[in-house]
């Protein structure tokens, strides 16, 4: 992935964490999180497409780690009803991984460990 306009802007949010989410310092948006380290993701880059000002691309199709907003501030108490809202507009929220990306995670350590063939 190449970041074409203001990359000078985006920052590591907590450079220990897996997926190493980039966010704007200005405003704080995150925007995309490569996987760098060994891990079965390696190599993918969590984006976001919701904020592509280009058509054509896939709509979102889950929100991952929807209890991180209170991280951001928000109040816990809210928080059933932002996953209301996110249920309401077609978004399952999700406070782990999508049910694929778990299965995805989990082919790749029974493989890694010989459980299954590679």
């Amino acid at each position: 992935m190449t970041i074409l306009e203001n990359g000078d802007k985006l920052a590591v949010v907590d450079a220990s964490a897996l997926i190493q989410r980039h966010a704007c310092t200005e405003c704080g948006t995150h925007m995309h999180g490569p996987v760098e380290r060994d891990h079965a993701f390696k190599g993918l880059s969590f984006i976001h497409p919701e904020l592509f000002e280009i058509s054509g691309w896939p709509a979102p199709g889950f929100a991952a780690f929807v209890s991180s907003v209170i991280e951001g501030g928000v109040d816990p108490s809210e928080m059933d009803g932002i996953r209301a809202k996110l249920k309401d507009i077609g978004l399952e929220p999700y406070d782990c991984l999508s049910p694929a990306l778990m299965d995805f995670l989990a082919t790749w350590t029974a493989k890694k460990a010989g459980v299954l063939a590679a």
